[in-house]
């Protein structure tokens, strides 16, 4: 049953299900059914791969944000998955084999509230959503640079912070080298420092549009065409010592129009409103000489940009997963689960070397 169309369905009927009560109750009774169903092969995943369930720490206010009001089913979600869990059996089951009537299972401990959940309930774990969504699952790179145009001398400094910016005429591409990405922004520190931003493929620019009444609207630039342009618009000989032909510029529109390219080059998802296309690519060779981008992944990677987030929440869980089989403490309420930004992006990037890092993480995206 395709729970998300009969959904769609049902909001558009809402001013009409407002004083048609038989209405709300349908679209209640969708909601219940599209809730078990999920709950279900929730339950018989975890038995089957004897596996734990990893979700994104939100607040309540921020998940109500995340979706339309018809479709607020997060939180019923979660409390029925706890609640079926507490105690589970499975139909299906023999009643003497694992989760069936005789042998049922408790993983999760009983639900009393959210505000009690803390970070764990049995099998379920919850971690924080920051960067799971935008990073580059082959090398854990994520986008710290800080990109907004404030004034000639800020641009300058920007750019004389990367080691060497070069055109690569083999590649047609132009290499933004960092050596010390905490230059750039503190929260890189003590994590990797060394990256290569490239200049590779296109991305989509997003913009309200003056000729269509500032309506939102998007074209595809081609990154390094663009870059070329600029560079010849400046008389920026951009085959030799780039760097110090840009760090020559004094006008205000030259960096501002280099930062907004900057922007877009480490823009990493790309989506068109309104349309199934959303993918992500990433301005960072992989170990395997390739630029990860989501609509050429093979099965062991992320298809689109909701899989990337689905796969680095994942991520996230197997880090707790680590620290529950290292620890060697004997009070177990002294175990430490939540995450930090700095732990997060040690682990991703570490993990992240060779094969894509879907090998040594041992997760598949579902």
């Amino acid at each position: 049953t395709d729970y998300h169309e009969l959904l769609d369905n049902r909001e558009k009927e809402r001013d009409t299900a407002r004083k048609d009560w038989g209405t709300i109750e349908t679209i209640k009774e969708l909601k219940e059914g599209y809730i078990s169903v999920i709950v279900h092969e929730i339950s018989k995943m975890m038995i089957k791969h004897n596996a734990i369930v990893v979700m994104e720490d939100l607040n309540f206010g921020f998940k109500r944000g995340r979706f339309k009001i018809e479709k607020q089913v997060y939180q019923k979600l979660e409390e029925k998955l706890i609640k079926k869990l507490n105690y589970l059996i499975l139909k299906e089951k023999e009643n003497y084999e694992t989760s069936g009537l005789y042998k049922a299972l408790q993983l999760t401990n009983k639900f009393e509230s959210f505000k009690k959940l803390g970070k764990q309930s049995g099998f379920l774990f919850y971690v924080p959503p920051e960067y799971t969504s935008k990073i580059d699952p082959t090398t854990g790179f994520v986008n710290l640079f800080k990109t907004k145009y404030e004034n000639v001398n800020k641009a300058k400094t920007f750019f004389k912070n990367f080691e060497n910016i070069s055109y690569n005429a083999d590649k047609d591409y132009f290499e933004f080298e960092v050596k010390e990405y905490s230059l750039f922004n503190s929260k890189a520190d003590n994590t990797r420092q060394e990256w290569v931003i490239c200049t590779n493929g296109s991305r989509i620019k997003n913009f309200k549009n003056s000729n269509k009444n500032n309506h939102w609207d998007n074209e595809e630039i081609v990154l390094s065409d663009e870059f070329k342009k600029l560079f010849k618009e400046y008389g920026i000989e951009y085959k030799e010592d780039l760097k110090n032909g840009i760090l020559s510029q004094n006008e205000k529109t030259f960096f501002e129009k280099l930062l907004n390219l900057f922007k877009y080059t480490v823009q990493m998802r790309n989506s068109i409103t309104n349309s199934e296309t959303d993918y992500l690519i990433s301005p960072v060779m992989n170990n395997k000489g390739e630029f990860y981008d989501s609509r050429k992944a093979g099965d062991d990677l992320p298809k689109d940009a909701d899989a990337n987030g689905a796969y680095h929440i994942a991520k996230k869980g197997l880090w707790v997963l680590n620290q529950i089989n290292a620890y060697e403490g004997a009070d177990w309420k002294k175990l430490k689960l939540a995450i930090s930004i700095k732990e997060w992006l040690q682990f991703a990037q570490a993990r992240g070397e060779g094969d894509n890092g879907a090998k040594h993480n041992n997760i598949k995206p579902q």
